[in-house]
């Protein structure tokens, strides 16, 4: 990149002040433009995580356009500014290839929202607690007390179960039954159990379901549905298994 030799020394100056003005006013119109726009994202209801990663696009762009406008007044041609840009993006995007990933990622989930920070989500091998959408990774805390960091390009190629969207979750029991017994009245007792469990709701309504024939009994499933925060305790898991054994 040459720049023009040819001006006089005051000439110079005077484009280096220019310059420097420009490089001022884009550094202050970077900072007001960040503002107006981090409102502006607030008030469309944007997490701040995509909030976050749209300011500081909006705010590195403005800065990298009076740059390049400083050059131009300087002397240096606009062709070679360009070419230099783009070889600097085109050699950023191979070396950061998989950063860039889980950019893309990243921003698909906060748009889309398949998950939440504070929600349940089982992916890639991980069971917990979204803790925070970083800007590459998503933070989980799993139910041992643990934080894991997991690439978000990872996420997107994997299945996302997420336990905490629908506020209800089906809490599945099986219970083995003898060949001796009457199923009528097996189903019978089990839903009376769940009928006096306060935690069940009442809708959906749970249900009693033949699994399979064994070589040893029947295997009942019970299904009752119940809100998120029981299905995680204990009890709410393997009460009823208890109950029923001591009933039947």
């Amino acid at each position: 990149m040459e720049l023009a030799t040819e001006l006089p020394l005051t000439a110079w100056a005077l484009r280096l002040a220019v310059a420097i003005i420009v490089l001022l006013l884009g550094r202050q119109l970077a900072r007001i433009v960040r503002e107006l726009v981090k409102k502006a994202l607030h008030q469309a209801g944007l997490t701040d995580s995509l909030v976050s990663l749209f300011t500081a696009v909006t705010c590195y762009g403005i800065l990298l356009l009076a740059v390049m406008l400083a050059l131009v007044l300087i002397g240096a041609p606009i062709t070679s500014i360009v070419l230099a840009v783009g070889v600097v993006i085109v050699i950023l995007g191979i070396a950061l290839q998989e950063s860039l990933s889980n950019l893309a990622a990243t921003v698909l989930f906060l748009l889309f929202q398949p998950y939440k920070v504070g929600e349940i989500v089982q992916t890639a091998g991980i069971m917990g607690i979204i803790k925070e959408i970083q800007i590459f990774h998503a933070v989980i805390m799993t139910f041992d007390n643990k934080l894991v960091t997991a690439p978000n390009s990872k996420i997107q190629d994997s299945n996302i179960i997420n336990y905490s969207r629908l506020g209800t979750l089906r809490a599945d029991v099986n219970v083995p039954v003898s060949y001796g017994d009457d199923l009528r009245q097996v189903k019978q007792i089990l839903l009376d159990i769940l009928a006096a469990d306060e935690r069940v709701l009442p809708d959906p309504p749970p249900s009693v379901v033949i699994l399979d024939f064994g070589a040893d009994g029947v295997d009942v499933g019970v299904r009752p549905f119940v809100k998120r925060e029981d299905y995680w305790n204990s009890n709410s898991q393997f009460g009823w298994l208890r109950q029923i054994n001591l009933h039947l």
